[in-house]
């Protein structure tokens, strides 16, 4: 199951200031507790000051490319129609994070996920995120 954690952090800006931001990290764990040692260690493996504020279940699936070293995450999200036992048409939304550059890349990685499938699905739409990385 993914986790999405929120932290905020003390960094120390261009000019030289010191700013509380927020940060956002996505992990792959088993429970809230392992997802929260896992985004504390994302800033004091850095010697940084900060707070976990927030860990929730995340509601993507699968993250495509995600050991490509891109610069930015979007989620998108698929809808796969498909016949149930009654033989109604039934539509399954669901969520696909993808690691692209930019959101014109992000689309062509998720028309080739989506062609990997059985069903028939379509992309119903595509946003970028503000998750950072994902903590392993």
């Amino acid at each position: 199951m993914y986790y999405e954690m929120t932290t905020k952090v003390t960094r120390v800006q261009d000019n030289g200031t010191e700013k509380e931001v927020s940060e956002r990290y996505i992990t792959d764990c088993e429970t809230f507790a392992e997802a929260e040692a896992k985004a504390a260690e994302s800033y004091s493996d850095y010697g940084l000051d900060g707070d976990v504020v927030a860990v929730r279940r995340s509601n993507v699936r699968e993250i495509v490319s995600e050991t490509e070293n891109k610069e930015h995450y979007f989620k998108a999200t698929i809808v796969d129609t498909f016949t149930d036992d009654n033989c109604k048409e039934k539509e399954l939304r669901y969520y696909v994070l993808i690691r692209a550059d930019n959101i014109g890349e992000a689309t062509a990685k998720a028309n080739e996920y989506m062609r990997q499938g059985l069903q028939d699905m379509r992309l119903d739409g595509i946003v970028k995120t503000k998750i950072l990385e994902l903590l392993k």
